[in-house]
């Protein structure tokens, strides 16, 4: 694996860095410290081999940076950088446990392919999602509940047949 540490720890810094500073310039540099020292304890258990606690400090940097978006968009921050760090926790999210799982087995034969098939999907995903999340951040529309509930239903029902084909690849 060659790609997936160098993305990881990149997509890991534009969560970290675009949430900081989105909170910095609302005035709201009190939880700063917060994501440092969990994107600190992170990169020092990925550094010292304890992949296993790294995975579960990623879930908690994920859920942290996820809630610290939230809090972004509540006071106002710019919502291009709470989206920025929410794709990029995301994409770090996925990469810890790609890499997890692929550091679980005791041999994996062509990794490379299955690295690269891993990024192009990915990369779809996470350009996708930001293009359709931009998208709903210029637009500005009143929907109705129910065009709501119908639009989250196609999500999901979107999102069960990209997992069904996952699975089946």
């Amino acid at each position: 694996m060659i790609w997936t540490p160098r993305l990881l720890l990149a997509a890991m810094s534009v969560a970290l860095g675009a949430l900081s500073l989105g909170l910095a310039l609302r005035d709201a540099a009190i939880f700063i410290p917060i994501f440092v020292v969990l994107g600190a304890a992170w990169a020092y258990s990925r550094h010292r081999g304890r992949y296993g606690l790294a995975a579960a400090l990623a879930n908690l940097t994920f859920t942290a940076v996820m809630a610290g978006a939230a809090i972004g968009l509540l006071i106002g921050a710019l919502s291009a950088l709470m989206l920025l760090s929410a794709v990029g926790a995301l994409a770090a999210w996925d990469l810890a446990h790609f890499e997890q799982r692929m550091r679980a087995l005791a041999r994996v034969e062509r990794a490379g392919d299955i690295e690269r098939r891993h990024m192009r999907w990915l990369a779809a995903a996470v350009l996708g999602g930001a293009a359709l999340a931009g998208l709903a951040l210029t637009i500005r529309a009143t929907l109705s509940f129910a065009v709501v509930f119908a639009l989250g239903l196609l999500a999901a029902l979107a999102l069960s047949w990209t997992v069904s084909a996952l699975r089946r690849e």
